[in-house]
């Protein structure tokens, strides 16, 4: 028997995914003729008939949508498979990547990286600050050997492991001139449906669901903003009211600002993130990957946060 090819089960699982040989041949980047002898290639060698030609579009068989779900794992286990050398391949020098958000790598990275630099003084490390995080961004955090250090608002890459560090409340970030910053009380969330509100995304994953938005009204007016910088600069302009990780506000420079706790309707102070590391077990397969990982999980908890992280 031939080996089935795995261009074959890429151009199938296209003709599935697109509905039709026309559609697929342009996601795989082949001519409709390669596409109809890859599937003729793949049906011949698996002995079944996988897609019905006989009906306009042409339709997936049973057997079809067995298959389908076996290539799709099938490719998916050579995807991790190739990610994994490579990623030993980069692991086999001194370098390494760290994917965060610019919210909560401003607060860890500075240190952690100064001790890691350190041991490791000819050491490439790579910093990216991904906007929004997705299945994707964390199969593409594994192929590439990252070190992900982010706040819990997603499940974790399958094949990745996770480690809550520490839990951050929230606060409203206003300047001085504005009537709610005397309030050292806090500020109820309920206050802010109506206002303008500048923050980072992964902070308004957290607080927009609980503003109690009418869902049939226009949303409130919104700023979201990747830099922590810019995000201070529009509220010192009075843009809005920010919305920060309480780590973030003894960085943000001199700017006449006050931070103000964030109090939920009932008065309680529990509005706030938990912040991870998240690591593929390849990371540690390196000295240098080690380090950083000891250094994150070792990282001094920022003033005002709970440390979460399990002492043993």
């Amino acid at each position: 028997m031939t080996p089935v090819e795995l261009d074959w089960m890429e151009t199938f699982l296209a003709v599935v995914d697109r509905g039709g040989f026309t559609a697929a041949s342009s996601q795989v980047h082949r001519s409709q003729s390669r596409v109809s002898a890859h599937i003729a290639s793949l049906e011949r060698e698996l002995g079944t008939r996988l897609i019905d030609r006989s009906r306009r579009p042409a339709a997936v068989t049973e057997a079809g949508q067995v298959f389908a779900a076996h290539a799709r794992e099938i490719l998916a286990d050579v995807r991790t498979a190739r990610a994994a050398l490579a990623a030993v391949r980069a692991l086999s020098g001194q370098s390494i990547r760290v994917q965060t958000t610019a919210c909560i790598g401003a607060t860890i990275l500075p240190a952690v990286l100064a001790g890691v630099l350190e041991r490791f003084p000819d050491a490439t490390v790579a910093v990216s600050e991904p906007d929004g995080w997705s299945e994707d961004a964390g199969a593409a955090a594994a192929e590439q050997s990252v070190l992900v250090v982010a706040p819990v608002d997603r499940d974790p890459h399958p094949l990745a492991r996770r480690h809550v560090l520490w839990w951050e409340p929230l606060q409203a970030l206003l300047p001085a001139a504005h009537p709610w910053a005397r309030e050292a009380g806090g500020i109820s969330v309920d206050r802010l449906a109506e206002q303008r509100l500048v923050l980072c995304p992964v902070v308004g994953g957290v607080i927009e669901p609980l503003l109690g938005e009418d869902p049939g009204a226009a949303p409130a007016p919104r700023i979201t903003v990747e830099a922590p910088h810019t995000l201070a600069a529009l509220v010192a302009a009075g843009l809005g009211i920010g919305i920060v990780n309480i780590g973030l506000t003894g960085l943000l420079g001199d700017r006449d600002l006050v931070a103000v706790p964030l109090r939920g309707v009932d008065g309680s102070a529990d509005l706030g993130l938990d912040v991870a590391v998240e690591w593929f077990d390849v990371v540690l397969t390196s000295p240098i990957g080690r380090a950083l990982h000891e250094a994150v999980l070792l990282a001094p908890t920022p003033v005002g946060a709970s440390d979460r992280r399990t002492r043993t």
